[in-house]
């Protein structure tokens, strides 16, 4: 509304959403489940059977059709509406039938060929294909079956333990997997409870969200999403054609993550608000410094780069909140286990066990390949491009929330890495 009074001035009236006030109440106390963290002898024999699937090798089939779990070497051909097209080609492509490496539906229709077969694969080019005149178009592969190969395990004996680790004997060997996995589950069952804690201080909380809040944060969302098309050379319009999807089912799809990580961080941090938890810019900058160093990279680089962009603000956002879960999950009631609480500020890494326990094994693997004692006929993967798929729209949509416990986290060390 707008006014014009006689001494010239001018008033008006603009109605503008504000955050919402958020009021939480019994937050102390909240009753959540620890998961079981017991390591079965089942677990252990999946991870025995991982480490020799790293080193198994690929043996040439003959006398019989290939079939689910096999491995082909073809070369192909593609064309659309019968005639070839450039650069749509390849020679000596491996792939495991079953495994979806290629492209949706191609492999399957493999089974049962022969060596020197001539197939006629009939598919659909991916919405993100590359030629911008082909994306989410039929076309057939003519395919030349070179060679049908099976997959060798190698036996798990104390020889193949001193090849693949530090250890002497599979007893060793077993007994170190079995301490990772109890670790791995720790981990896990502690990311848990805090996501829990969350969860349920949402549900019990009441927050009116501005709309204008909702659609601003789905925006967002998608933009990213967008992006990583664009990074690909593809036109976002052109993707969202060719996946048969529209902008309106985008958000539709994404509302709902956003509704429950945008409520996840005003509850969180009306607990930080009602307890007074504050952090300062100091510990932020102190935080990434010992991030940073621990990565083996220049502290003082990256802080200055994160200070140019202006994210330490975020930063300490983000610290506080994660403060907030911390005081949740030390006053929780857990059942099942020890209560315990999970990585403050992001300072323990969810994959820095798994990463530590890969380690060896990668660091015998690449030997092998440098010294070329494994056999040359180990996979090699060709699979479409990397780009989002029309089903990750909905995997997108239906990822962690922004403010979940891994997010808080997680964007944290984004921002770190990208200053990196």
């Amino acid at each position: 509304m707008l006014e014009t009074r006689d001494d010239r001035s001018v008033v008006f009236e603009a109605k503008v959403d504000v955050k919402p006030d958020v009021a939480v109440k019994d937050y102390k106390g909240i009753k959540v489940d620890r998961p079981d963290t017991d390591v079965s002898d089942d677990d252990v024999e999946r991870a025995m059977q991982q480490a020799r699937e790293r080193f198994a090798t690929l043996e040439v089939v003959e006398g019989r059709p290939a079939s689910e779990g096999d491995y082909l070497l073809f070369d192909y051909k593609a064309f659309a509406e019968g005639i070839p097209e450039e650069g749509a080609s390849g020679s000596d492509v491996l792939i495991e039938i079953g495994a979806g490496d290629f492209l949706p539906g191609f492999d399957n229709q493999l089974v049962g060929a022969r060596k020197g077969d001539i197939i006629d694969v009939v598919v659909n080019f991916p919405p993100d294909y590359g030629v911008r005149e082909l994306a989410g178009k039929p076309a057939t592969f003519r395919v030349i079956v070179k060679e049908i190969k099976t997959k060798v395990l190698p036996p798990l004996d104390d020889k193949l333990v001193k090849e693949i680790s530090i250890f002497e004997t599979v007893d060793q060997f077993k007994q170190d997997l079995r301490d990772k996995i109890s670790q791995l589950k720790e981990m896990a069952a502690e990311r848990e409870v805090r996501q829990s804690v969350v969860d349920a201080l949402v549900d019990k909380t009441y927050i009116d969200l501005p709309e204008s809040m909702v659609k601003r944060e789905i925006d967002r969302e998608i933009e990213e999403f967008a992006e990583k098309i664009r990074e690909r050379g593809i036109d976002f319009e052109d993707y969202l054609k060719a996946a048969k999807v529209t902008r309106y089912e985008m958000e539709k799809m994404f509302r709902p993550k956003i509704i429950k990580g945008l409520k996840a961080e005003l509850a969180l941090e009306a607990v930080a608000d009602a307890e007074n938890i504050q952090v300062s810019e100091e510990e932020a900058e102190e935080y990434i410094k010992e991030r940073v160093a621990a990565a083996g990279g220049d502290p003082e680089k990256v802080l200055e780069e994160i200070r140019r962009r202006g994210e330490i603000p975020m930063i300490v956002a983000n610290m506080r909140l994660s403060r907030a879960v911390d005081f949740l999950v030390e006053n929780a009631e857990i059942r099942g286990g020890v209560s315990a609480t999970g990585p403050s500020e992001g300072e323990k890494e969810s994959g820095d066990l798994r990463r530590e326990s890969e380690t060896e094994m990668n660091q015998s693997e690449n030997a092998q390949d440098d010294s070329g004692e494994e056999s040359d006929e180990t996979k090699d993967s060709v699979s479409a491009e990397e780009t989002p798929t029309p089903q990750e729209i909905e995997r997108a949509a239906s990822m962690e929330d922004p403010s979940s416990v891994e997010s808080i986290s997680g964007e944290m060390e984004n921002k770190t890495e990208r200053a990196e």
